[in-house]
C-alpha cells in the first residue's frame, strides 16, 4: 500500500532514506534548508520544499499531520534537531522518526516524545565492527536478549559438503539457505552445499561465534 512520507533534512542520511522510500513506491516530501540540496532532489522525489525547519509558521503549512510518518534527519546542528522535533511533535504528526547526533540529543528528543530514535553512525561503526572481526559475516540483526540473526559465506572448503557436516550446535538454529536470489527454507540435512551459498542462522552470541570461527 503506497504511504506518504516527509523526510526534514536532505543531507546525506536523509537523502537515502527519501530516495530509497520513492524506490519502494511510496510518496515522499523532501524539505530542507538548501536550495542546492532540494533542487538536485526534485526530480527524484514528489515534492521538494525549501524552508527553515525550525521555523512553526513554515511547517504549519506543509500539513504534516497527513503523512504516515515524519523523518528529522537534520546533520550536526543539534539545535535544529531538538527545535524541529519539537514543532513537528506539537503539530500532531502521526509517527515522528529522528537521527539522534549525540546520546544528550537523544534524552531529549524522547522526552520530547519521539516514536523512533536513529543513531546511523553509532549503528554502522557497530556493524562495520563486526563484519572485520567476523570477515565471513555478511549481515546480522539484533533481536534483544543478546540473540542475533546472521547472514555467513561458509566458505569454499565446504563446497559439494552435505548440511550434515556443519555440526551446527544445538543452540544454533539454521533458518535459510541463500543462493543468489533464490532462498531454501526448510534445507534438509542431505542438502549439499555450493559455491556462493549462504548460511541464514539463528542463537545467541557466543554460540554463533562459535560456529562461525570453526567453519
Amino acid at each position: 500500500m503506497k504511504k506518504q512520507f516527509a523526510v526534514i533534512g536532505l543531507g546525506g542520511f536523509g537523502e537515502a532514506v527519501a530516495v530509497e522510500l520513492m524506490r519502494l513506491g511510496h510518496e515522499v516530501l523532501g524539505v530542507d534548508n538548501s536550495e542546492d540540496r532540494a533542487n538536485r532532489l526534485a526530480d527524484k522525489l514528489t515534492q521538494t520544499v525549501i524552508t527553515d525547519a525550525t521555523d512553526e509558521e513554515a511547517l504549519k503549512e506543509l500539513d504534516l499531520h497527513r503523512f504516515d510518518a515524519v523523518l528529522v534527519a537534520i546533520g550536526e546542528n543539534i539545535e535544529a534537531s531538538i527545535l524541529c522535533t519539537m514543532v513537528v511533535i506539537s503539530l500532531e504528526a502521526k509517527e515522528v522518526w529522528v537521527k539522534a547526533i549525540t546520546p544528550a540529543d537523544h534524552q531529549i528528543v524522547a522526552k520530547l516524545g519521539a516514536h523512533r530514535i536513529f543513531h546511523p553512525e553509532y549503528e554502522m561503526g557497530l556493524r562495520v565492527a563486526q563484519n572485520m572481526a567476523h570477515p565471513n559475516m555478511l549481515d546480522y540483526i539484533s533481536l534483544g536478549d543478546n540473540y542475533f540473526v546472521i547472514e555467513i559465506r561458509p566458505g569454499e572448503v565446504l563446497e559439494d559438503r552435505p548440511l550434515s557436516e556443519l555440526k551446527i550446535d544445538k543452540d544454533v538454529r539454521l533458518l535459510a539457505i541463500k543462493h543468489g536470489q533464490s532462498v531454501s527454507l526448510h534445507p534438509q540435512p542431505d542438502q549439499r552445499l555450493r559455491r556462493n551459498d549462504h548460511l541464514v542462522l539463528l542463537g545467541e552470541e557466543d554460540a554463533l561465534r562459535h560456529f562461525s570461527d570453526n567453519l
